[in-house]
């Protein structure tokens, strides 16, 4: 059930590099008044690094093709991926938008510290120490469990948001009537609503109901954070009609 080992590695990996390019970036940039003249660091120019981000970002979805063409053929109906479908292409969007967004992630974070040391009357440097901690990949489980998360729930929301593509577009061609069936992980680890979910059975344009929220897909980003990161539930198709 889900993306393979290998290509949610694959988006690991693109994440925890492009974070850590991200943050070194940042990290010189908002450390200069510290380092060069012994000021407080500068929280603003973490948006200086922003270019380098958008390239890493780049990567990120690119590593996400493989989780995609599984997902399309897990529907298990005719036809080649098709990269280019608008399902796809919409949910792919989404996923650009929630990453792009880091930069201000990283920008609040360093404020945080930086408030918060000046509001305990620390020195400059200590203060800055804070800061070069946020800023370090390994300074804190905070990122690298961020590229978990994001190779996870990424993975696993467009393994799904293909599958039903495919459904869908199958559906359009030739007319038949197609379901779709809800499928919990039941391994332990599973979230209670996700397993009251599990074989919940709808039409492909019919939302599923999850923990109170419509989610037409396992993942879909229309769901609260809570609902849907780390998510690890799939999806089956089968047609009705025939």
């Amino acid at each position: 059930m889900g993306a393979s080992r290998g290509a949610e590695d694959g988006v690991r990996d693109a994440a925890a590099s492009g974070l850590r390019r991200f943050l070194d970036r940042a990290r010189d940039l908002v450390m200069q008044p510290f380092s060069r003249f012994g000021a407080t660091p500068d929280a603003n120019a973490v948006y200086a690094a922003v270019p380098v981000w958008q390239v890493e970002v780049d990567r990120i979805m690119n590593a996400l093709t493989p989780a995609l063409q599984e997902g399309w053929v897990a529907a298990g109906l005719p036809g080649a991926y098709r990269a280019s479908d608008p399902y796809i292409q919409a949910n792919l969007a989404l996923t650009h938008n929630l990453l792009v967004r880091v930069p201000d992630e990283v920008h609040a974070l360093v404020v945080r510290e930086i408030l918060a040391g000046a509001n305990a009357g620390e020195n400059k440097s200590v203060i800055a120490s804070r800061v070069d901690n946020v800023l370090d990949y390994t300074g804190s489980e905070n990122w690298p469990n961020r590229s978990d998360v994001i190779a996870q729930t990424e993975c696993n929301r467009h393994y799904n948001s293909s599958l039903l593509a495919h459904a869908l577009l199958v559906e359009r061609q030739d007319g038949g009537v197609y379901m779709k069936e809800w499928q919990t992980l039941t391994d332990g680890r599973e979230r209670e609503a996700h397993l009251l979910a599990d074989h919940q059975v709808r039409t492909l344009h019919q939302p599923y109901l999850v923990d109170g929220q419509l989610l037409l897909f396992p993942g879909d980003p229309a769901g609260a954070p809570e609902n849907v990161i780390n998510c690890r539930c799939g999806q089956t198709i089968k047609r009705v009609d025939a």
